[in-house]
């Protein structure tokens, strides 16, 4: 009897199991990136800009401001329509959308949607995360070119070491290019490909089997360029 007992409980937990991942595999992942500076909207707005972003109609998030992320938020896989609106804080998600996109969620997937300025006007801008496993003592460096400038070059100079070797990415706009490093501290330089002036420049920390997403966000022309750095643990 006890037999028979022990093993109806465990066919009960691994049918259990088995519906908890299929459930997980049918789940997507979305990210929300602020990356519009209020000044490039306009001199008399907030520089953070806050926003209230909706997924469907339904409020998701409240007065996200400039250079923050949220998530990620978990949703059926599908398409939706992800609206960006000025933050109203006495009735949050009400303001008309200064922007708006389709964003199709695979299922067991992760997907970054960045606020972003692109060819002068507010956009959404759509990036899927490499979330494959990171062998130990690497850490992946993710640069996400989504501001309204050219190609972009990002040098990572490893710091606390001797004759570190410079590591150079680049990515054209709207576009993600990714490299796997051993995990340390970065010295972190961004310029446009081809020069040598520095539009954002900052130390940054890559953990060991870790992923680090960083959005390059703003305007080239007013040198209003900064970085957005996520960082995702234990991608293993």
């Amino acid at each position: 009897m006890k037999l028979r007992t022990l093993a109806v409980l465990q066919l009960a937990a691994l049918c259990l199991a088995l519906v908890s991942s299929a459930f997980a595999a049918n789940n997507a992942y979305l990210y929300v990136v602020h990356g519009i500076p209020g000044r490039d909207i306009s001199d008399s707005l907030n520089p953070g800009l806050p926003v209230d972003i909706l997924v469907d109609g339904e409020c998701a998030v409240r007065g996200l401001t400039f250079g923050n992320t949220n998530g990620p938020l978990t949703l059926p896989a599908g398409t939706y329509t992800v609206q960006v609106s000025l933050a109203n804080t006495l009735a949050p998600c009400t303001n008309a959308a200064v922007v708006a996109a389709p964003v199709t969620l695979n299922g067991g997937s992760s997907t970054s949607v960045v606020a972003a300025i692109s060819g002068g006007q507010p956009a959404l801008l759509q990036f899927a995360d490499n979330l494959e496993a990171v062998t130990p003592g690497s850490a992946r460096f993710v640069f996400v070119n989504s501001a309204d400038a050219p190609e972009l070059q990002a040098t990572l100079t490893q710091l606390y070491v001797k004759n570190p070797k410079p590591i150079i990415v680049t990515a054209n706009p709207g576009a993600q290019t990714l490299v796997n490093v051993p995990a340390g501290t970065y010295l972190l330089q961004v310029v446009a490909s081809g020069s040598t002036t520095v539009l954002a420049s900052e130390d940054i920390g890559l953990p060991a089997q870790s992923a680090t997403f960083t959005y390059a966000a703003g305007e080239a022309t007013n040198n209003s360029i900064g970085l957005i750095n996520r960082t995702i643990k234990d991608v293993f």
